[in-house]
């Protein structure tokens, strides 16, 4: 089973945009989430049902469009510019530095981030780079466990793109 709802994949892909409230942590992350959301980058989302079963997609953000693979392997073009993003984090609802560690031998923060996304209630992990990036995120939403890896310098978007229609 995957997510059949795009938008819901979408916001999943930028938890990073809704992450949990205390004051200065949440200032952090909300800044991360942004600052990583507004800027072209690739996405690998590993979803990992309660069975074990693991779907793979990615998604490509350009500075004009989003692109979407499905866990049938196509490509869709949804459209969507950066300038087009929900800059809205009401969504989220508490946030706590709980670590250090590396992704890709950066050295990241690690928060521990409590959200509600369009009434979809997760709690994530969310590693911040000091270039005030999201690297990586990991959650658990409807009874999944998703992990978030974020691609900043290699972002191409892919050839044969499916349009999903017009703005």
């Amino acid at each position: 089973m995957y997510i059949k709802n795009s938008r819901t994949l979408i916001a999943l892909a930028f938890a990073v945009l809704a992450a949990p409230a205390l004051a200065d942590d949440c200032a952090t992350v909300k800044s991360a989430m942004l600052n990583s959301g507004h800027t072209p980058h690739s996405v690998i989302l590993t979803r990992t049902d309660d069975q074990g079963n693991k779907t793979v997609t990615r998604q490509v953000q350009t500075v004009d469009n989003k692109y979407v693979q499905r866990p049938d392997g196509k490509w869709y073009a949804m459209n969507i510019a950066i300038k087009d993003l929900d800059d809205d984090l009401s969504g989220v609802l508490t946030c706590r530095r709980s670590a250090t560690d590396s992704v890709g031998g950066e050295a990241t923060l690690v928060y521990e981030v409590h959200m509600n996304l369009e009434g979809q209630v997760s709690d994530q992990k969310i590693w911040v780079s000091s270039k005030n990036m999201i690297f990586k995120s990991e959650g658990v939403m409807q009874g999944a466990h998703y992990t978030t890896e974020y691609d900043f310098a290699h972002v191409t978007p892919p050839a044969n793109a499916i349009s999903m229609g017009g703005k």
